[in-house]
């Protein structure tokens, strides 16, 4: 059986991916600083899609703790593109947010967004004034997504609630376009507002600070489900991020 992944992202650009984002978050531990030697190691490795998984499986393997729960983060989110439907779009939350750890990698000062069940356009402007232009189908979106999976858990946490960072309040709108009827949107994004048009009429524009509100309550709501998950004190409940709930899991990072 073939269960090579789709070959858009390379395992190699996969990675640069990954550590761009360690990178913009300008780590200084150890746990981070093993995720970050083995990026750079398959990065310079360049190893094609089938051996990609072999690699992975003999770090994980590593005597070395903090190399080997690096190696298991990077094999999981890995695996998650060979078995799941990368065909299909992520929900609108994920999806959203993932474009919004691209912009805060970017630094970006703007961006305009067309996201589609086909794939997405973003066009982004940088602090010098420089416009970038890219394109993701649904399984490079998906692979993105795996990418930034493989650092929670691994990485400290960070304010979720943050309105210097993108990535929050495009995930507080993106929970929000979960709940309409599926449909192509266009959205504008600046550090003051996010408008939004849908191609089935939806039309609104957020402030930054409803944004906050709305993705503070998204996490109180994560955090009433996590503590119906895990009853009682902390040693009854799983010891990372990485064994919650996936939708606490991703609040963290």
């Amino acid at each position: 059986m073939n269960t090579s992944p789709p070959a858009i992202l390379s395992p190699q650009e996969w990675c640069r991916h990954a550590l761009a984002a360690v990178a913009q978050r300008k780590l200084n531990v150890q746990e981070a600083g093993n995720l970050e030697m083995l990026l750079v190691y398959c990065i310079e490795c360049d190893p094609s899609a089938e051996a990609f998984t072999p690699l992975l499986a003999r770090y994980a393997a590593d005597p070395r703790p903090g190399i080997a729960a690096a190696a298991g983060l990077l094999q999981d989110a890995w695996q998650r593109i060979w078995t799941e439907d990368v065909s299909a779009p992520p929900p609108m939350q994920e999806a959203l947010r993932t474009l919004g750890g691209l912009l805060d990698d970017a630094e970006a000062q703007a961006a305009y967004i067309a996201i589609s069940p086909q794939g997405v356009q973003l066009q982004q402007r940088d602090s010098s004034g420089g416009l970038t232009a890219r394109e993701l189908n649904t399984v490079t979106l998906q692979q993105e997504l795996a990418a930034r999976t493989a650092l929670r858990g691994q990485v400290p946490a960070v304010d979720p609630t943050d309105p210097e960072r993108y990535e929050p309040r495009l995930r507080a709108l993106g929970a929000e376009l979960d709940t309409e009827p599926p449909q192509s949107y266009q959205v504008l994004v600046t550090r003051q507002t996010i408008a939004v048009a849908g191609s089935a009429g939806y039309d609104r524009t957020f402030s930054g600070a409803e944004l906050q509100a709305r993705l503070a309550a998204l996490l109180d709501r994560h955090q009433d489900g996590y503590e119906m998950n895990c009853p009682g004190d902390e040693a009854d409940c799983p010891g990372d991020e990485a064994s919650c709930p996936d939708e606490v899991a991703v609040a963290v990072v």
